[in-house]
């Protein structure tokens, strides 16, 4: 190999490296933090140093219609399907830009107004739940929670959200990345002894 052919060569496995580090890597690690964070709302928990249940839901305590649902999932799973990446040259950032994703991942309460719009829905609640047009005197116990909704006093109300983490730090996850990093320098190596 002559000075011009080791120059081309080295010129190809720096490309290789750069190539690897810059775009292919974060992208895996993407992948890889993305799947992690989306198999919590699978878990009904979140993983680091093993399962981290979250509390269970009034609706599933209470075997309403949405019981098999466990806590943050739906039928659209919006939340869940909203873990995104971000790539960048050498990076990634997941995030969800659900307006909800916050309060939800960190806990915290939220208050709101009680508006005519609200109280009218609470009260085709009642009425659905009940199933009848006229209510009878002993309402179920889910018509009757919407039914202190439609007819309470309050302006507003304070809602306490139980902090259910999907993104963050985890053992689990940084295992996983440390060995997509090493596979990737591995791959780097074989490449450069192969050539």
């Amino acid at each position: 190999m002559d000075k011009n052919q080791f120059k081309d060569a080295i010129g190809k496995i720096e490309a290789q490296i750069l190539d690897e580090v810059q775009s292919k890597l974060p992208r895996k690690v993407g992948i890889i933090a993305v799947n992690h964070f989306r198999q919590n709302f699978r878990d009904a928990g979140f993983i680091n140093n093993g399962i981290k249940p979250w509390q269970k839901t009034k609706r599933q305590m209470d075997n309403g219609s949405d019981a098999s649902y466990t806590p943050l999932t739906s039928g659209r799973n919006h939340l869940m399907s909203s873990v995104q990446m971000k790539v960048g040259v050498g990076e990634v950032t997941i995030e969800n830009n659900v307006p909800y994703a916050a309060i939800h991942n960190d806990g915290g309460s939220v208050e709101t107004t009680v508006t005519k719009k609200m109280r009218k829905y609470a009260w085709s609640r009642v009425y659905a739940i009940a199933g009848k047009d006229k209510l009878p005197k002993e309402l179920p116990p889910e018509a009757l929670k919407w039914k202190r909704l439609a007819l309470t006093k309050k302006s507003k109300l304070r809602i306490n959200i139980p902090k259910r983490q999907f993104i963050g730090d985890s053992k689990e996850l940084t295992d996983k990345v440390n060995k997509a990093i090493v596979e990737s320098l591995e791959k780097i190596k074989n490449g450069i002894f192969n050539h």
